[in-house]
């Protein structure tokens, strides 16, 4: 039957009880404790010290967090979810070593260096931190520099003003929405990094728990950063508006080589001339022709790679010998591009996190454009808060895709386009969402093959009134492991004979999202009173009360 969800914010907050030497912080209201800021410090230390019934010696144990529906903020918790980073001003810290063979994790606090290690990549880990999920493609740090020194060559980014972001505004024509959720561990005065969708991606509204002034800003090569004047744990979720166009967007012909920005050129005299040599072996003629056309050939011939062990590269001109030689993984493919790029004249950015690396090209009068090399790893250790649908951007670009390149592509995701990526689809082709599949409960089996007759019925059934289910009281400590009572009413009370109660994150409009506390009664009268312990495993964060009729037995 269709069902709602009450519409009385309570405001609900689960604080986990921990040991007395972690962090505690008061509330608003300064009379008592009600939450535990987790230092990031000591949060896997806990982790590994604490079952999942709060007792020490247990196995590490995650807190239970269900995933928002699609289109739906993240909740706002306060501890991570399985193998999720906290954000520091130094970098990501994690339950276990972090792998970044594509260069650091923290712009501007390295460079990355031309490797001579051009076969095959192993398994990497991958931190899903949007929805949907644009697994591999996370900007994690963007270089927008070459650096040259002897025959070693090196991308770092040239960056030493900031830009304020602004928060708000709507969704506009082209645009595609996301949500970002990160765990920060703020420090007064600290810049901290967060990884991006897109380099001019929008922020429309920014959630904190606990309540923080933020400050976003970005750097020249548009990686992002949060500020505040607060010192603890911040989970902060931003919603997004990416512009379709940067992720499979077609490229204007018409552009000539005099549009073109001359801020990203190289100026290094010997370093050009190198370039001269291995564009005229790629067969790339300013002279001949356009930029796009020059563009399409750059990326077919380093789509053309192969994944293997170069000769003499690391005695030789790492440049020159691993473009001649066409070896190199996703890094080496991405940084010789930009060289190159670069030096044509084409405004081109280096840009990776910790699983996989690709460059930006800016195009006059649409702006950057991702494009992807290919190199990346067949798969991926897929973990974080995010990541429940897989955004559809990297599979029908219009640059040139060699059967080198395809293969690469169908052994990264799995198949036909489908694959796993770590326990997660990367495609759901079903038309129905989880919503749409409980409005037609019941509908005859037979009628399933014409969709046209489906949607009928749907729109039949999402228009019939449902019983209003109506939170109006809960008293108790809500804190894990306590009784909290719950008092309510259902609308037309004598035809649900059950209601369920949930906790669901602040925001979230899914029971699907929730945590089920259980079910009770409903009286002659439609009102109903249930109790309920506060599950031991549900997260820290903002939660609220919501119920629905329960099911008919």
């Amino acid at each position: 039957m269709p069902r709602s969800s009450g519409v009385i914010l309570i405001g609900l907050v689960c604080a986990a009880l921990v040991t007395a030497s972690l962090e505690a912080q008061e509330s608003l209201s300064g009379e008592r404790v009600l939450h535990r800021y987790l230092d990031a410090s000591k949060w896997y230390e806990y982790q590994q010290r604490e079952g999942s019934d709060g007792e020490a010696g247990g196995p590490a144990s995650s807190a239970q967090r269900p995933r928002p529906a699609p289109g739906e903020p993240p909740g706002l918790w306060l501890s991570p979810a399985g193998g999720e980073w906290i954000l520091t001003a130094d970098g990501p810290v994690g339950p276990g070593e972090i792998a970044a063979p594509h260069g650091g994790l923290t712009p501007g606090q390295s460079e990355t260096e031309l490797d001579e290690r051009t076969d095959h990549v192993d398994d990497l880990d991958y931190q899903a931190n949007f929805e949907p999920s644009v697994v591999p493609f996370k900007r994690g740090v963007a270089q927008n520099r070459v650096r040259q020194s002897g025959n070693s060559y090196s991308a770092l980014l040239n960056s030493s003003s900031y830009r304020q972001v602004s928060v708000g505004g709507a969704l506009a024509e082209g645009e595609e929405r996301f949500w970002g959720t990160f765990l920060v561990r703020f420090e007064p005065g600290g810049r901290h990094a967060i990884p991006s969708v897109a380099p001019d991606q929008r922020v429309l509204s920014a959630q904190t728990e606990p309540p923080v002034e933020l400050t976003i800003t970005r750097d020249e090569a548009d990686n992002f950063y949060l500020a505040g004047d607060h010192r603890g744990l911040v989970r902060v979720n931003l919603e997004l508006a990416v512009a379709r166009h940067y992720f499979d967007g077609a490229l204007e012909p018409s552009v000539r080589w005099e549009d073109l920005s001359t801020d990203f050129g190289l100026d290094d005299f010997d370093l050009l001339k190198r370039t001269e040599e291995v564009l005229d072996m790629i067969g790339v003629d300013r002279e001949t022709m356009s930029p796009l056309q020059a563009l399409n050939r750059m990326v077919e011939y380093h789509r053309e790679f192969e994944m293997r062990p170069g000769h003499e590269i690391g005695s030789g001109d790492r440049y020159l010998e691993i473009s001649r030689q066409g070896v190199g993984v996703c890094r080496h493919r991405s940084l010789v591009f930009m060289i190159s790029a670069q030096a044509l004249g084409i405004p081109t950015r280096y840009v990776y996190n910790e699983a996989h690396a690709f460059v930006e090209v800016n195009w006059p009068g649409q702006g950057w454009r991702r494009i992807d090399l290919g190199g990346a790893a067949d798969t991926f250790n897929y973990s974080g808060p995010g990541g429940g649908q897989i955004h559809d951007g990297m599979w029908d670009d219009e640059f040139p895709r060699p059967d080198s390149y395809e293969e690469e592509v169908r052994g990264m995701v799995g198949g036909d386009g489908e694959g796993d990526g770590g326990g997660q689809d990367f495609f759901d082709d079903s038309p129905w969402d989880d919503q749409d599949l409980e409005a037609l409960e019941g509908v005859d089996e037979a009628l399933s093959g014409d969709p046209a007759q489906l949607q009928d019925l749907l729109s039949e059934a999402q228009s019939q009134p449902a019983a209003q289910v109506h939170i109006i009281e809960a008293d108790g400590e809500v804190f894990r492991g306590r009784t909290l009572r719950v008092r309510g009413r259902v609308d037309r009370g004598s035809e649900v004979g059950q209601v369920e109660v949930f906790l669901v994150p602040s925001g979230s409009e899914s029971f699907e999202s929730g945590v089920p506390l259980g079910q009770t009664p409903v009286g002659a009268d439609g009102r109903f009173i249930g109790e309920w312990t506060v599950p031991r495993q549900v997260s820290l964060g903002r939660w609220r009360l919501v119920g629905r009729p329960a099911d008919d037995e």
